[in-house]
């Protein structure tokens, strides 16, 4: 049949037309910053966030290799989660926070779950969003600063 799986598709997000010169402010204010304070590397600590998707859903099905429209049905029945990762410039991971849909720590995986106490020894944090997202919240926010992001730097600038 010469299908193969393929997702759906949807147009791509839009940057803006001076996007270069936004970037180059931006790597111009950070080197200022750096080099004039005298910032360690490995007090310099980059944060982003993924969806980790866990139940696929409908998002993917099957259709004709090379087709560039592929159709799906209920696409919002996936299962995911946001990944919090932080790491620092000098290479050091630290930390993973995961955020989970759901009002309580019973959205959140099971302590029994495989692989969870030496998750919890890495020092990760699972938490729910407290909302109807998996999305990160400034609660959410405030607890990677509080419990992963300033710890690591008490201890790092001990260590420096």
């Amino acid at each position: 049949l010469h299908w193969s799986e393929r997702r759906s598709t949807k147009a791509a997000q839009k940057l803006p037309s001076n996007h270069e010169e936004v970037l180059t402010n931006a790597f111009l204010r950070e080197a200022y910053i750096i080099r004039d304070h005298a910032i360690p590397a490995a007090l310099r600590v980059n944060t982003d966030q993924t969806q980790s998707i866990y139940q696929q859903g409908t998002k993917s099905t099957w259709n004709e290799t090379g087709a560039k429209q592929v159709a799906t049905v209920g696409q919002e029945e996936k299962r995911a989660f946001t990944l919090v990762l932080s790491i620092s410039a000098s290479g050091v991971l630290l930390p993973m926070q995961a955020i989970y849909v759901g009002k309580t720590p019973v959205s959140c995986p099971s302590p029994k779950a495989p692989q969870y106490d030496d998750a919890k020894k890495l020092g990760f944090r699972m938490l729910p969003s407290k909302t109807a997202t998996y999305w990160s919240t400034h609660e959410t926010m405030q607890d990677l600063v509080e419990k992963i992001i300033a710890p690591y730097f008490e201890k790092t600038k001990k260590d420096l």
